[in-house]
């Protein structure tokens, strides 16, 4: 038990557990949509067309520009990196990614010893600003198109 709480308090590992499986599963969400395709005699973009793939897809997509812009966060401050991993926490619970968002709340915790002071994301604001506010509207088509796809 102790060797647990010791991976959850370090930062570095919960940093590239986090990323990795950001990079993955987006991966694996692709190849389950062209071996659903295959599966089915139709080519990429008519699979798309399906509701449930669509929403995968996007899952993927969102999946990878997060992993993206973890790094950049974690090439700013610490203050940065603990504000983006509770903004994912956040993000990642919405749209239904609760193994994913349990490695950021973890990589959140991971932080709170760390260097605080200085400003919220100093150098790459331009890029991280827009990005965040892109997510979230992604995330809300994302689950706009969960809830109509589970209602039925």
């Amino acid at each position: 038990m102790t060797a647990i709480f010791a991976l959850i308090e370090n930062t570095e590992k919960m940093r590239k557990y986090l990323f990795w499986y950001l990079m993955i599963i987006p991966a694996l969400l692709l190849l389950w949509i062209v071996l659903g395709a295959a599966n089915s005699q139709m080519d990429f973009q008519a699979a798309l067309k399906i509701p449930f793939f669509t929403v995968a897809f996007l899952n993927a997509c969102l999946s990878l520009l997060l992993g993206g812009t973890l790094k950049l966060a974690g090439a700013e401050n610490e203050r940065t990196e603990r504000a983006y991993a509770l903004y994912l926490t956040i993000l990642l619970v919405i749209i239904g990614n609760l193994p994913g968002a349990i490695l950021s709340f973890f990589l959140f915790r991971s932080l709170r010893f760390g260097n605080l002071e200085g400003e919220l994301a100093p150098k790459y604001r331009w890029a991280l600003l827009p990005a965040l506010v892109f997510y979230v509207l992604v995330t809300v088509v994302l689950l706009v198109a969960n809830i109509a796809m589970w209602s039925k």
